[in-house]
């Protein structure tokens, strides 16, 4: 892995990068097939003793009356075809092996992509450096914006092709972010977990639970005091200069797969980060020559997201918060309690 991309990346889009180790993957994956061989090989002794028992002539000691019909009939059942047999057991251990290798090669894949994002993006901010230089700092923005947008979607990608990998071992994955670990490969023994547990299934999970170590995104904030705060705080930052008309106001909303995403808007005509403007990472800039409020509605609207809640430190004009409660978006101007 290349560790300058990965940092680019988390400058750009914090969270996106896979989080799931695949050499631990590719072990978890080994250590599942070893685990299936040892429970064919349990297996042909089992039916070996059924064979004994069930026929004394060839071998074995007979075994009459009740007890011996219940003893041949449940060794038959371990056996057999069922969902708690044993072959049955080896067979999942099979199938959850091969979702595992799956899932390791979707996450080299997604690095490798990510990393051909991360320098292309580090490059266009380069340029933009010297764009900067000559007078037009627009650049830095449309540069970092562009990388951010395509690393987000090699995220989304990455959660898609990762569940749909552990979907192919039986599990059902819950929904994730794509620096998360969707993937359920122990749902692959369905009705047999207990069994394979009681075979040596603890080691194989405490590999996968390494193969899935990620670091937690921070998810706190999401509720409109801290959005009232970031509303302050973002304002505040205005130069003295241009804050007796230069406007921002900061919005929530709910992507498609349900991230969370934050959206600065300002009364600009165009997206620009002015001087001390700050911005955090995962926070997009947006305007249009309207009112802040409205321009984060109308990037969000146009982005696929939900606008949820929109907040401002500079009070709203009428016409912008009626255009807000229209659309059942919370309004939160300075003043109010949210």
């Amino acid at each position: 892995m290349n560790s300058s991309a990965r940092r680019i990346a988390d400058e750009l889009a914090p969270g996106v990068w896979p989080g799931a180790d695949p050499v631990s993957l590719r072990e978890a994956a080994r250590r599942a097939r070893a685990l299936a061989e040892s429970v064919e090989r349990v297996t042909d002794v089992v039916v070996s003793a059924t064979a004994a028992y069930a026929s004394p002539a060839i071998g074995g000691v007979a075994v009459e009356g009740e007890f011996g019909d219940a003893l041949v009939d449940r060794l038959a059942q371990i056996t057999g075809a069922g969902p708690q047999s044993l072959p049955h057991v080896a067979g999942r251990l099979r199938v959850m092996a091969a979702s595992l290798e799956t899932f390791a090669d979707v996450v080299v894949e997604t690095e490798q992509q990510m990393t051909t994002i991360a320098l292309v993006a580090d490059r266009d901010r380069s340029r933009a450096e010297v764009f900067a230089e000559v007078g037009d700092d627009s650049w830095r923005v449309s540069a970092s914006s562009a990388g951010r947008l395509a690393l987000t979607a090699a995220g989304d990608d990455y959660t898609q092709r990762s569940e749909e990998a552990g979907q192919s071992a039986g599990g059902a994955p819950p929904a994730a972010t794509s620096g998360m670990m969707p993937f359920a490969p122990m749902g692959a023994l369905g009705g047999a977990g207990a069994l394979g547990a009681g075979l040596g299934a603890a080691g194989l999970g405490a590999a996968i639970g390494a193969a899935g170590s990620r670091t937690d995104r921070d998810t706190t904030g999401g509720d409109l005091t801290w959005l009232r705060r970031r509303a302050e705080n973002l304002q505040a930052s205005v130069p003295p200069a241009i804050a007796g008309w230069f406007r921002t106001s900061v919005g929530v909303g709910v992507g498609a797969r349900g991230r969370r995403v934050v959206v600065v808007g300002t009364n600009d005509p165009q997206p620009y980060q002015r001087a001390g403007l700050e911005l955090a990472d995962d926070e997009a800039l947006t305007a249009n020559g309207r009112a802040p409020e409205l321009a984060i509605v109308e990037h969000m609207t146009a982005s696929g997201i939900t606008p949820t809640a929109i907040a401002a430190a500079t009070p709203m004009e009428s016409a912008t918060l009626s255009a807000l409660r229209a659309a059942d978006i919370v309004a939160v101007g300075p003043g109010s309690r949210p």
